[in-house]
């Protein structure tokens, strides 16, 4: 039986891994538009990284208010705006992908495979992606912050399912492996494929899944078009 569909995953996937260093110096100039403390600002962010990824903080200015208030620091709606305007920013210059990803999710389709895509994230990215150029290349895009779950929940993984009409077993799923997302692809039913990606920038270095990996694994999304996606046996024939 031929696997339908291509599911997945985004920051270090299908752009570039979200970089710690960049987003440290976007919540560095973001503090001082608020004026607040950036080591306590940096932390009060990080701490609220759940929020943001389940839904809870429903934007990026809500998120922004509820650190400041954290931080006993009050902001008027011109601050909020301005410190929201840098997060948007720096999001929607991280969706941009290389052209031969784009390349290859082109010719993926042209084949008949259904694609999909399910990130952890927070509003910033649910609102930015519909401009990116990989919005028109995906057929169902989930994201965490607006089904109020995140990867490696079951749920998740079946709601892709859903949108794409297709069982987890007529899945592959394809990422670098941050929370645990392969596993979770994997206990869904669907085959789970590594991406390879520098992990000296991010903010989780020590991912179980990549450190006990010994799965099918990539380097470039280029490479999922020399393959051959027959489940015979539960193999990925290259």
């Amino acid at each position: 039986m031929r696997y339908k569909a291509l599911i997945f995953d985004l920051f270090g996937t299908l752009v570039p891994s979200y970089s710690r260093r960049a987003y440290d110096q976007v919540l560095e100039e973001t503090a001082a538009v608020l004026h607040a403390p950036h080591p306590e600002f940096r932390e009060a962010m990080k701490r609220l990284f759940y929020e943001r990824a389940v839904g809870t903080s429903r934007s990026v200015e809500e998120n922004l208010v509820e650190a400041c208030r954290r931080l006993d620091r009050k902001a008027n709606r011109s601050q909020i705006a301005q410190a929201a305007a840098l997060r948007y920013r720096f999001t929607q210059k991280s969706l941009i992908p290389n052209a031969e990803t784009l390349k290859a999710l082109a010719q993926l389709k042209s084949r008949g495979h259904l694609l999909g895509m399910i990130t952890n994230c927070a509003a910033d990215t649910l609102k930015c992606f519909p401009h990116s150029p990989l919005a028109k290349h995906i057929d169902a895009a989930i994201f965490s912050c607006e089904e109020r779950i995140k990867k490696p929940a079951r749920a998740i993984y079946e709601t892709a399912c859903r949108r794409l009409n297709v069982k987890p077993q007529e899945c592959v799923y394809i990422g670098d492996g941050s929370g645990e997302e392969l596993t979770g692809a994997a206990a869904v039913g669907m085959f789970p494929i590594l991406k390879r990606v520098d992990l000296t920038d991010v903010y989780d270095p020590h991912r179980p899944d990549v450190e006990n990996w010994r799965g099918v694994e990539i380097d470039e999304i280029a490479e999922l078009c020399e393959m051959t996606f027959e489940n015979h046996h539960e193999r990925v024939r290259v």
